[in-house]
């Protein structure tokens, strides 16, 4: 049915609309197997994965990418160490292991991170979250990074999962937000068992529920190379010590200022509104973005922020467990409505287990689609074939449709043939052709690189911005293009999906559109500046008060 489906859409909307996402893990070179826990997955550090972040870490104009790894665990209580490891971008559609010359490699119970710019030098700093204190490597800027983790003061030593750099308090340099899961040691890993019952057929993992939540952590940077920790000045200890796995910056209710949402697991989903002053007041359930249409709590993993119906306000996407569909929550204007069933969104996520998630514009149509990595916790659902379950399990495409969406993956290419247990995912053009690309951290697997081969899309652009009078990044910083009577938006932003990071740049989709009516661009500060009649078919770099550098074509 699914199948038929997807292909009486794709016939009605013609050759233009041939989405293709093929599988090049192999010929990219990504051998990385990516480790966490051992096989039975006895304990929930076991289950949750590891994340994958895109940045360009020697400035070369092609993304890098840094896989976060685990230890995995062996019977006798033996533990076998696996790097995080970096992979640089050829330029060919080729990727090289550079891990060692770069000294970026890690032992620790790796879970995924963030990108950012800590001392606003221009280059892009790793954060890695861990199970245990995390980890900073500063970019030296000559292809090498140090770890300056004491130095700068932010070795969270919870069990770390989602992070974002982003600037609350206005003043140029950025802040790191932490999103922490659950207390918990290696005895309790060790002596774990299997006790609860899934839908009353199979013993699995214990939790989250009835195990201790860790508080999030806040840290301002000083400007000064040092941060420290402001979490309860700021007011992030409300809703704090809920599970939180994922977290996303963005300005939910366009008043000028950075916002910030994190999806729970099991617990309400929390949304901290900026007062103006770099302190936050959390408005989760009066927002209406707590909770479900049903007002249940959801076992929320990942999450992302787009505007899908073009109205010019940022929506939230929140991927979920299995048999609970994953949430659309629709921007109303400072408050939000499930708008999961309307939007078609509940009958093809309801079964699978969700993780990574992204709004992107796949076929240039000038709406935002959606992109699920999806992946079971239990292998031993793999056992009972009542339960018409398993623990590998293939990713989703969801078409824009006017504001409804459409399962695509079974005719979208090799891509979403691939049957993996997947976990965190970023999106990126990292061949530099104007797409967007994907790429999935899988379970005790390797990855999943899938390259938007789209037939027949439509023209698109692509925009990198430099602020020089905030953070270098731009973060924080609102883009809206107009082309052909429609007004798209994207925010500049750190983090998000589930423990990953995106591609800085802002990608639009352009339809048949030949230019941009015009880009403006709206600082963190509020400044605004405009840009008219760029061509499509190309990436630009804009400086702050300069006129956009032409950088890409075809």
């Amino acid at each position: 049915m699914r199948l038929a489906v997807a292909v009486g859409f794709l016939a009605l909307l013609g050759p233009a609309a041939r989405v293709k996402f093929e599988d090049r893990t192999e010929a990219a070179g990504f051998d990385v197997v990516t480790w966490s826990g051992g096989a039975e997955k006895n304990h929930i550090l076991e289950s949750t994965g590891n994340g994958v972040l895109l940045l360009d870490y020697d400035g070369d104009g092609f993304l890098d990418v840094y896989f976060v790894n685990a230890i995995r665990l062996l019977p006798g209580r033996k533990t076998e160490p696996h790097s995080n490891t970096l992979y640089r971008n050829r330029g060919d559609g080729t990727f090289v292991d550079v891990t060692r010359q770069a000294g970026v490699g890690s032992s620790a119970f790796g879970v995924g991170g963030a990108t950012g710019d800590v001392d606003n030098d221009g280059l892009p700093d790793i954060y890695v979250t861990n199970w245990g204190p995390n980890t900073l490597f500063h970019n030296n800027g000559d292809g090498t990074f140090t770890d300056r983790t004491e130095l700068c003061g932010v070795g969270d030593p919870r069990w770390s999962v989602g992070a974002v750099f982003f600037d609350p308090d206005e003043d140029g340099d950025a802040d790191l937000f932490v999103a922490n899961y659950i207390e918990t040691s290696w005895d309790e890993v060790w002596t774990a068992e299997r006790v609860r019952l899934w839908r009353g057929r199979v013993k699995v993992l214990d939790g989250p529920r009835g195990l201790v939540g860790s508080r999030n952590t806040y840290y301002r940077n000083e400007g000064d190379g040092t941060f420290t920790d402001a979490t309860e000045a700021a007011g992030f200890l409300a809703g704090s010590g809920q599970y939180t796995m994922g977290v996303v910056s963005f300005d939910y209710d366009d008043d000028g200022d950075v916002d910030l949402y994190t999806a729970n697991d099991s617990m309400p989903n929390g949304l901290y509104r900026n007062r103006g002053d770099g302190t936050f007041e959390e408005v989760g359930a009066l927002s209406g973005s707590a909770y479900n249409a049903d007002g249940a709590v959801q076992g929320s993993m990942g999450v992302d922020v787009g505007d899908f119906d073009n109205d010019g306000r940022f929506d939230l996407v929140v991927t979920n467990f299995a048999h609970d569909y994953d949430t659309l929550y629709r921007n109303l204007g400072g408050s939000f409505v499930d708008h999961s069933f309307v939007a078609g969104l509940a009958v093809p996520t309801f079964a699978p287990l969700g993780w990574g998630v992204h709004f992107l514009d796949a076929d240039h149509d000038m709406d935002l689609d959606l992109f699920m990595s999806y992946g079971h916790i239990y292998p031993q659902v793999d056992a009972d074939p009542v339960l018409h379950e398993t623990f590998l399990q293939k990713d989703l495409l969801l078409l824009n449709q006017g504001g409804r969406f459409e399962d695509v993956s079974a005719v979208s290419g090799s891509g979403f043939e691939v049957l993996e247990s997947g976990r965190g995912s970023a999106a990126g053009d990292l061949d530099n052709d104007l797409d967007l690309d994907l790429v999935v951290s899988n379970q005790d697997a390797r990855p999943t690189y899938l390259a938007n081969e789209t037939v027949g899309a439509g023209r698109s652009i692509l925009v990198e911005l430099f602020d020089t009078s905030g953070t270098r990044q731009a973060l924080g910083a609102r883009l809206e293009a107009a082309a052909g009577g429609v007004a798209q938006i994207r925010q500049i932003s750190s983090g998000g999906s589930y423990a990953s990071q995106n591609d800085f740049r802002a990608h639009f989709g352009m339809g048949e559109n030949s230019t941009l009516d015009r880009l403006t661009i709206t600082w963190l500060d509020g400044k605004r500046e405009t840009h008219e009649e760029l061509l499509a078919g190309r990436g630009y770099a804009i400086r702050r008060g300069a006129p956009p550098v032409p950088v890409l074509s075809r």
